[in-house]
């Protein structure tokens, strides 16, 4: 299956939905539309050409069609056909990436107190053109074509977010058919094992033995899929952990070493620079100083 990449944020932006029922002898016509039109098929066939290619969208099937791309029926509807379509736009062009090269365990950075804007690593996946889940997919688009029909000022919020909801659906359907490869699973399953034990000393044994691999493998295994060794992704959990305590916690470096599983706090000092690109220390004062600049400013604003 081949899948459109978008990045986010931001979320693709609500324009409009519709349910339709075309009658035999219908055909789209020919334009160029500024805006991404989601076509789902109850029942009949609808076909659709974008630029050179040509779908036959019959029942059950889900077609994204792009905006800035030039799209038209190239024949008529042969039955009753009828039709969802969702439009909606989002500021960037999307990448192309088959189904089975989505990285779904690929680590990301979390967010902090200190961020003041979110994660630019982030990615929405939809299909392109595939056969769909439409008992999942269908009452929310029902819903949202109700809330459509009666729109005020009350309801409008929920047609957005019914349509993040819409695109986490879509999201599904590129990662529930991928039966992953052996060493996916491996690596995942390693990741899970992790996830749990991070606090503990780090033990590859004790991961070789739960999971029945060589622990040469295993590491090959979740450098190819996940980007990063088990002890690397031990010290990624740590040190994400340790961001949080430092920002809201008045720990010391001490403390918060041994609380993340870090024995050395000069260790963890040289860790932490050497990923973050500043001390845990100076982090913390950093943190101090927006705090106090900020609530320095709101004492201001309160004094005029």
């Amino acid at each position: 299956m081949l899948c459109l990449e978008f990045a986010i944020p931001p979320l693709p932006q609500f324009v409009t939905v519709g349910l339709a029922v075309w009658s035999p002898g219908d055909r789209h016509f020919a334009r160029t539309f500024g805006v991404y039109d989601l076509l789902l098929v109850k029942r009949g066939t609808l076909y659709m050409k974008e630029q050179d290619k040509e779908y036959a969208v019959g029942p059950g099937k889900l077609l994204v069609l792009e905006a800035g791309l030039p799209h038209e029926g190239y024949r008529a509807c042969g039955e009753d056909t009828e039709i969802y379509w969702v439009h909606f736009i989002h500021e960037g062009k999307p990448a192309y990436i088959r189904q089975e090269e989505i990285p779904w365990s690929s680590l990301l950075a979390k967010g902090t107190v200190e961020d003041e804007e979110p994660s630019a690593q982030q990615r929405l996946y939809m299909p392109k053109f595939a056969a769909v889940d439409v008992e999942a997919l269908e009452p929310v688009l029902h819903e949202m074509n109700e809330l459509h029909g009666r729109l005020n000022a009350e309801n409008a919020l929920r047609l957005h977010v019914l349509l993040a909801g819409l695109m986490a659906l879509l999201q599904a359907e590129c990662a529930r058919t991928v039966l992953p490869e052996p060493a996916v699973r491996l690596a995942r399953a390693a990741a899970a094992y992790l996830d749990a034990h991070w606090r503990e000393p780090f033990n590859l044994a004790g991961l070789q033995e739960e999971l029945h691999f060589q622990a040469d493998y295993i590491t090959r295994c979740m450098k190819q899929h996940i980007g990063t060794t088990p002890l690397q992704y031990v010290l990624h959990l740590r040190l994400e952990e340790a961001k949080k305590l430092l920002g809201g916690t008045v720990l010391g470096i001490p403390d918060i070493a041994e609380r993340v599983g870090i024995r050395d706090p000069n260790y963890m000092t040289r860790l932490f620079s050497a990923r973050f690109g500043i001390t845990p220390g100076a982090y913390r004062r950093r943190l101090r100083q927006r705090e106090e600049s900020a609530a320095a400013a709101g004492t201001e604003e309160s004094g005029h």
